[in-house]
């Protein structure tokens, strides 16, 4: 089996997991999360931040969104368009968020963009994860080109259920790698393999 279709198998079998949790459970998963990112000396230290609004099943982001504003941080939010490169933008109020064609909240054309090379701190959302801080996305890439163009030293956290680690990810070159991981049983700091 080629690496192509391992992803698609694994994506395939966490997904329909994921989206089988009640919105309660997910709530309650989210909740016991909160704290342990913003202990985080790396969210404590970051000024901007990059979040992304929750969608489809993915472990909500409400009150880490909420967390950031109220800490002064600048908040940034994608825009997906499937056609260009993602373009990031400054979030001031998360009633002005707008529904983008496939259903994700995300800010105004209009709102002030932000280079992806001023974040200091990204969530990066992922339907799996592994100790070697591979991360299987939904298959776009939209994250890989994301984070292919941050500055060296920012924090990628990735954002996950404690089922969605597994052994061992699939992975390709152009494969963008998180340092941690955020569950509700605790961070697990990845190790990239030599």
């Amino acid at each position: 089996m080629d690496v192509r279709d391992a992803k698609a198998q694994l994506r395939s079998a966490l997904k329909n997991r994921r989206d089988s949790l009640n919105q309660e459970l997910q709530e309650e998963e989210a909740k016991k999360i909160l704290p342990l990112i913003v202990s985080l000396p790396a969210w404590q230290n970051s000024q901007v931040v990059c979040l992304y609004a929750s969608f489809a099943g993915e472990l909500p982001t409400q009150r880490l969104l909420h967390s950031a504003l109220q800490s002064g941080k600048k908040l940034l939010l994608p825009r997906v368009n499937p056609h260009h490169q993602p373009s990031l933008h400054e979030v001031y109020d998360l009633e002005k968020l707008v529904l983008s064609p496939l259903g994700i909240l995300e800010p105004a054309e209009s709102s002030p963009q932000v280079s992806p090379q001023k974040v200091d701190f990204f969530l990066v959302p992922g339907i799996a994860f592994d100790k070697q801080g591979n991360r299987l996305g939904h298959g776009s890439g939209f994250y890989d080109r994301l984070l292919a163009q941050i500055k060296s030293g920012a924090f990628c956290l990735g954002y996950a259920h404690d089922f969605q680690m597994v052994p061992m990810i699939p992975h390709e070159a152009h494969d963008i790698r998180v340092h941690a991981v955020a569950t509700p049983t605790g961070i697990i700091q990845t190790q990239p393999a030599s």
